[in-house]
């Protein structure tokens, strides 16, 4: 009998450390934990920095895979092929590129991932672009922008095979770059682990209960005293990608030329949409439609997230916010924002 009442006293003392070690956890507050990747900065606000480690690793692995120009990775091989070559990929560069497809035909080829000789061209390269700073060669010529466009058309220049897990370059010289995608997939992976917020580059992923966001103005307000020119609210597994037209340009004869390309007409988007934000529960996604979205403008987004919603299967519903190169705001879908300016 004693025995029975030293194992219940022990089972008892026992819950009660296990409920105050999580009462405790609880309490603690995230430590955000810096790293630099695909190109770019990355925080995660854990709990747990062994967690930060994980989820670092996990991304590292995803840049291994779709970095351009580490030598060996999956998109390096692509790029480096011959037309009619078959290369054998990872599944997760798979499931990017078919994730990539599905936003390059539900957006009229707006998002496309073979724009990358035209990014090239552009001087827009990653490991390439100073800030601020022309290529060398200055603005491209129509005749350059001409010969990389027959090199662009994700449907046309590529051919993926999921079941053999092969990617067939179809045109000589093509060249793929899933930076475009691969960023908010990242962002997303910080899902698996406690955390309050992860940020990649923008690319945002919400671990706590609700979160308020800010989107920063693309052009200067008249005021320039405002942090964001609006915030919102966004639940756990929220997934939020921001694309704009102001983090990488440079200006030549007072015109402005910035990496969001137009996979059209071969020249940086003119939709009068400078900035883009995505909220969603697919970081890939949400990625890849902002800088369609950019490309395409405002409208034509939001007649997207319409298909999106009503004709494709496995896309859930999602909000987007528009802010033009006057920095006026628009909203599509369930979200409330608040104006700081």
């Amino acid at each position: 009998m004693k025995r029975s009442t030293s194992l219940k006293l022990t089972a008892a003392l026992l819950a009660v450390f296990v409920l105050l070690t999580a009462l405790a956890a609880c309490n603690r507050t995230a430590k955000a934990e810096y790293f630099d990747i695909f190109g770019t900065s990355a925080y995660i606000e854990v709990y747990d920095a062994d967690d930060a480690k994980s989820v670092e690793a996990e991304m590292r692995r995803i840049e291994t895979l779709c970095s351009v120009n580490a030598e060996g990775s999956d998109i390096y091989r692509i790029n480096a092929a011959h037309a009619g070559e078959s290369v054998k990929v990872d599944t997760v560069t798979m499931y990017l590129l078919q994730k990539a497809m599905t936003v390059f035909e539900l957006t009229e080829g707006c998002y496309d991932p073979s724009v990358y000789p035209l990014v090239e061209l552009w001087g827009f390269a990653a490991g390439e672009f100073l800030p601020g700073t022309p290529p060398e060669g200055g603005i491209p010529s129509q005749d350059e922008i001409d010969a990389a466009l027959a090199l662009v058309g994700f449907d046309r220049a590529f051919s993926l095979d999921p079941n053999a897990l092969t990617v067939t370059k179809l045109i000589e010289g093509a060249k793929l770059d899933l930076g475009g995608i691969a960023k908010g997939y990242a962002a997303q992976l910080a899902l698996r682990v406690r955390f309050d917020i992860c940020n990649v580059g923008g690319n945002i992923s919400v671990g706590k209960e609700k979160a308020v966001i800010g989107v920063p103005a693309p052009r200067e307000t008249e005021t320039g005293s405002a942090s964001w020119l609006f915030s919102f609210s966004a639940d756990y597994g929220a997934c939020i990608s921001t694309s704009g037209d102001y983090e990488r340009y440079y200006i030549v004869d007072g015109v402005r030329y910035h990496h969001i390309i137009d996979p059209h007409t071969g020249y940086p988007a003119s939709s009068g949409t400078a900035s883009v934000t995505v909220v969603s529960k697919d970081g890939a996604f949400a990625d890849a439609f902002a800088t369609a979205a950019i490309v395409g403008g405002a409208d034509k987004a939001d007649d997207w997230r319409w298909l999106a919603n009503n004709r494709y299967e496995g896309i859930e519903d999602f909000a987007l916010m528009s802010v033009s190169d006057e920095n006026e705001v628009s909203a599509h879908g369930t979200i409330t924002i608040t104006y700081s300016v």
